[in-house]
């Protein structure tokens, strides 16, 4: 067991890995609200793997459709059981992972246990009934122009790739998506091993890891081999219509994997922040130019050894912010980022990361994200983070990018 307390950055954590194989992190906070989370090593991109003896390759959308009738019981929705309890219940599905969560401000062991076993166990109600509802929620994604030009942007990076699909699948893909696929995939992936129990606030670390070893046990099962996700770089761009004022833009270039997970990605916040943040020449120049007036969001995914970086934002022209992103990018790599700008962001980065890791839910969310390794451990890498590694990332973003672009109009 590790147990990592009276940490200077504050970041508290007590690791665990249990026999039936579930790590188990614990992450101690004198909070009101208690929360309890289960992660899944399975994704949206995870649609190839090997199980049972046989390859099995299932529709876009899979992960996502699971998580939604893993809620859906035939004695009803299991969200009311956790609201009898006081507990507000949730869960999310990304690229890497399906997140089980609840929040609560009492009766945390029953809660508990009610998680744990609804999410080992397997008893779906009315599955077309939940295709329907899905099929809405992806109408609604396709209506919003942020998801529309990111997800543009990955198709023109990674054609075809599991990468660059929405993560709730299409129409057409859920359509293919039956009772038996489901519970093929629980089976393979819904397994001790491949699941993670984080749990914040005043909660105790023993019960919490005897319950689980209790509820999981016997379920020693392995976990589906997952095929490596080919996502060869093309580069590309697309023009797409939607309800906006104004251009909505994405850029996404690839970041080769070069440390650890963890490591990759803590390097790739510093870069952005000093790339494309508030107090960066590319901001400066788009400001200047009038070109756009909001600072640019960046998202970073790390998955299976691929990595991307997503520029994205509204501007008064599109085609000129990414052609001023991309000169920007290059004329930063060349000039590389010198020791005091990287101790600058690295000390930002760190504050930040203490600050939100005080949060119960954002403590638990971080956890989720991060391959095996405690917030305290994290904290610690933070501090260990130097100028030739990030220097080492920097040169390895790619200059092929996925571009689209959402004009006004439909």
């Amino acid at each position: 067991m590790d147990v990592m307390l009276n940490c200077p950055s504050g970041c508290e954590t007590i690791h665990h890995r249990l026999k039936c194989g579930t790590n188990v992190f614990i992450l101690p906070k004198d909070r009101n609200i208690k929360v309890g989370a289960v992660s899944v090593g399975f994704g949206s991109a995870d649609r190839e793997f090997y199980f049972d003896g046989k390859s099995c390759v299932i529709p876009p959308g899979t992960a996502h459709f699971l998580e939604h009738e893993m809620f859906n019981r035939p004695d009803g929705d299991i969200s009311e059981k956790f609201a009898e309890l006081g507990a507000e219940v949730n869960a999310f599905t990304d690229t890497e992972k399906t997140v089980y969560y609840f929040k609560t401000a009492g009766n945390f062991s029953e809660c508990f246990r009610l998680l744990l076993n609804f999410v080992e166990s397997t008893a779906f109600g009315d599955t077309d009934k939940e295709r329907e509802i899905i099929k809405r929620e992806i109408d609604m994604y396709s209506d919003s122009c942020e998801r529309k030009a990111y997800f543009g942007a990955l198709d023109e990076l990674y054609p075809s790739s599991p990468l660059a699909c929405e993560i709730a699948g299409t129409n057409e893909s859920v359509e293919n998506i039956n009772t038996e696929i489901l519970e093929l995939c629980h089976r393979a992936f819904y397994v001790p091993e491949n699941m993670t129990v984080i749990c914040s606030g005043n909660v105790t670390a023993d019960e919490i890891m005897t319950e689980t070893e209790k509820i999981f046990f016997g379920r020693e099962r392995k976990t589906a081999a997952k095929y490596k996700i080919s996502a060869k770089c093309a580069g590309g761009k697309r023009i797409d219509n939607g309800n906006t004022t104004a251009d909505v833009f994405c850029v996404a270039y690839p970041a080769a994997a070069v440390f650890s997970k963890n490591k990759d990605s803590l390097l790739l916040k510093i870069i952005s922040e000093a790339a494309f943040g508030e107090g960066s020449e590319l901001f400066e120049r788009l400001t200047k130019e009038k070109v756009m007036f909001e600072v640019p969001s960046v998202d970073i995914v790390t998955h299976s050894g691929q990595e991307h970086i997503a520029i994205s934002g509204r501007a008064n022209n599109a085609e000129t912010a990414m052609d001023i992103i991309d000169e920007e990018l290059s004329a930063f790599k060349n000039g590389g980022m010198d020791q005091r700008k990287f101790e600058r962001e690295r000390k930002r980065l760190f504050g930040t990361f203490v600050r939100i890791s005080d949060d119960c839910w954002q403590a638990v969310n971080i956890q989720a994200a991060c391959k095996g390794e405690g917030l305290a451990e994290m904290a610690e890498n933070i501090r260990q983070l130097d100028l030739p590694g990030c220097l080492k990332k920097l040169d390895l973003i790619g200059s092929k990018n996925g571009r689209c672009v959402v004009k006004p109009g439909k």
